[in-house]
């Protein structure tokens, strides 16, 4: 996933300019390099009052905390949802969502920067699942038990933090989360792919127009950085590592 400015367009793209500030998300390919092609429908127009380079992290992240969202656990308003991984580049992206859906959020975050950051992003509750007891603070939030989760990565107390879901709910996690979420009884799980559509990338944009939103880069590598980028993946980290090409 990337973002910048169309500079070529192909024969039969119609929905673009040459000069549009654009982000995309794309399967195939990489966006190692100062110039990249893409299909026209995995590429949307940059929200108004997000910043370039914020961009350029958002596609891929971003559809798949909407299709968790939206399409999987059909959020709706009032509903208590947890996100389990909140702090990571789907999870704080899918906090922001969330609340612009009207849910009551619980996000289980890492780390005391991890808690501040997904509280900043207007989080109802915010714990650190390494340090505090995430169950807990599920039961806590919804005594009568959660509407729905999203787990964006498989950690400490999540099976124990899941039973806090109320029959007839709802889990979602992405595919390549390992090991895969268990769900408790009567409670429906499912994993999906963060399919790129014309439609999805529309949906996406009218929720972030909504409200100031914030893609959080924990750190910015240079494009000839790319091993150290890539050996510092495991490390602790908020939100989204990126490249910044020609900065």
């Amino acid at each position: 996933m990337g973002a910048g400015t169309v500079v070529a367009l192909g024969q039969k793209a119609t929905r673009f300019r040459v000069g549009d500030h654009v982000y995309a998300y794309s399967m195939a390919g990489g966006f190692y390099a100062e110039y990249v092609a893409v299909e026209e429908d995995n590429v949307a127009a940059v929200p108004a009052g997000l910043a370039g380079d914020q961009a350029g992290a958002l596609g891929a992240d971003g559809i798949t905390a909407l299709r968790g969202l939206d399409d999987e656990l059909r959020v709706k308003p009032g509903h208590t949802l947890m996100v389990f991984g909140a702090s990571g580049g789907i999870g704080h992206i899918a906090v922001q969502l969330a609340k612009r859906m009207g849910a009551k959020v619980l996000a289980i975050a890492s780390g005391e920067d991890g808690v501040a950051l997904t509280r900043r992003l207007g989080a109802d509750v915010s714990v650190d699942g390494r340090s505090q007891d995430a169950a807990r603070a599920a039961r806590d939030f919804a005594p009568r038990g959660l509407d729905a989760a999203l787990v964006v990565v498989n950690g400490k107390g999540l099976d124990e933090a899941l039973a806090a879901v109320k029959a007839g709910g709802r889990i979602a996690y992405p595919n390549g989360v390992d090991p895969e979420p268990r769900a408790p009884k009567d409670v429906a799980l499912s994993g999906y792919d963060g399919t790129p559509s014309v439609e999805a990338f529309e949906r996406l944009n009218r929720l972030i127009a909504r409200a100031p939103f914030h893609v959080e880069l924990g750190r910015v590598y240079r494009l000839e950085d790319a091993a150290q980028a890539h050996r510092q993946i495991e490390e602790h980290h908020l939100g989204k590592l990126a490249f910044r090409v020609n900065a």
